[in-house]
């Protein structure tokens, strides 16, 4: 009923209540319920006199025609499903754990619950100004480790942003996307055990946000909208390029592994050649190893938050942060990066 009314609202002109009722087939307690509906996901409606609606500014909404003919003719052929939804728990959630249909499978929606980011954080989008996007591979069986196609996946996300304006964004291990050192995109890999190989990959996208519901937000952020000087981007292109050319790296990585990827990876590095300080989550085994022959590799249960401090080395074959630590190049397979820009 309420994405019904936005979709009345959403050229962001005046509607009476007269025409919004009948348009959209509602009574007047419906329409009262909508609006106040959209205000708790953070749509701003404003009242224009008597029983008059209008949006503070127009909503894009996503839309399955408008993405499906943006895609290539081979990507809408190879692409098994699109689904779009105006409200989920978790598009990850949705897609590893409730989604049992065929694949490759692209999930979206404009407004997340419980929307997942790393180290077990919130991913905080309002409604309709971000893009929510998960891809689900048909993957029977993956030989290359996981960590390379995060890596792999980043290197496509960013590269995807930077052919359509975004200039100035690197990349912090392992996944996230900084321009001028503040959250532009996440990125979420999450896989599930099982007989079949099932992995999901979550892509959260900051395209012109609602500053009215940012407040949960606990570290610095920007809008695509603002990183383009705020000229017009449509949202249903943007899922389009980003489901494109992520199927061809989701394609092309189990042939190809990580090596294809490290050198775009280095040029998106903001980490490489600074100190930075590597903060371990607690209750993760962490594998420190320098980087001799023979030298055997030492697993450490961690139980309290360890920080290690180093000058940031790249990356490893498998997508492993390298620090030099001391004397010490080790490798590092899981963490979070605290680094100055």
């Amino acid at each position: 009923m309420y994405h019904t009314v936005l979709q009345a609202l959403a050229d962001g002109h005046q509607h009476t209540a007269e025409q919004l009722i009948k348009q959209c087939h509602l009574r007047v307690t419906d329409l009262k319920q909508a609006i106040n509906t959209l205000s708790t996901f953070g749509i701003r409606v404003l009242e224009r006199g008597t029983n008059t609606y209008q949006l503070t500014e127009p909503v894009e909404l996503l839309d399955h025609a408008r993405i499906l003919a943006a895609l290539p003719l081979s990507t809408r052929q190879r692409l098994a499903q699109i689904e779009i939804h105006t409200v989920l728990d978790s598009t990850n959630q949705y897609a590893l754990a409730r989604y049992s249909g065929a694949v490759p499978f692209a999930c979206l929606t404009e407004y997340q619950t419980a929307g997942r980011g790393r180290q077990g954080r919130q991913w905080i989008s309002p409604y309709a100004s971000g893009l929510c996007l998960t891809l689900k591979p048909c993957y029977t069986t993956l030989y290359q480790p996981l960590s390379g196609l995060n890596i792999a996946l980043a290197v496509t996300v960013a590269q995807t942003l930077h052919t359509l304006g975004a200039t100035m964004i690197g990349i912090k291990w392992p996944n996230d996307i900084l321009w001028r050192g503040r959250k532009l995109a996440g990125l979420l890999l999450e896989s599930r055990s099982g007989k079949k190989c099932n992995i999901v990959y979550g892509i959260g996208i900051n395209v012109k946000m609602h500053t009215s519901d940012t407040k949960a937000i606990n570290q610095p952020f920007v809008d695509l909208s603002s990183v383009l000087g705020h000229k017009s981007l449509s949202r249903n292109t943007l899922a389009a390029k980003l489901i494109d050319h992520c199927l061809q790296t989701l394609d092309r990585y189990p042939q190809v592994g990580l090596t294809a990827f490290r050198q775009d990876w280095h040029r998106f590095d903001l980490s490489y050649g600074q100190s930075v300080t590597l903060q371990i989550p607690q209750n993760t085994f962490s594998k420190k190893e320098p980087l001799k022959t023979g030298q055997n590799t030492k697993n450490t249960l961690l139980k309290n938050k360890e920080y290690i401090t180093g000058t940031a080395c790249g990356i490893d074959d498998q997508g492993a942060l390298l620090l030099q630590v001391g004397h010490q190049k080790r490798r590092y397979a899981c963490g979070e990066v605290s680094l100055r820009l």
